[in-house]
């Protein structure tokens, strides 16, 4: 009879797994623009700065405050 009632907790948990899939997302989107960036053979003078940058996205789900309060990286100025 109760079947779909929805608790406020298990609200908030669909509302933070929607969210963080959106982050997820975005994270994704801005790894894959920098892809080609990474091959061996890319004439590219910092790949250091690059690599800090991607890892800074890969992190991105263990910043405090995840998934509603995400501070995205600034790509490096060079790209």
């Amino acid at each position: 009879m109760f079947k779909n009632i929805k608790t406020a907790q298990m609200l908030e948990q669909e509302r933070y797994e929607a969210e963080a899939e959106k982050v997820r997302a975005e994270r994704d989107r801005l790894l894959k623009e920098t892809d080609y960036l990474m091959m061996p053979d890319y004439p590219i003078a910092d790949k250091t700065a690059l690599q800090t940058y991607r890892q800074a996205l890969r992190d991105i789900t263990e910043q405090t405050g995840f998934p509603f309060n995400t501070t995205f990286p600034e790509m490096p100025e060079a790209y």
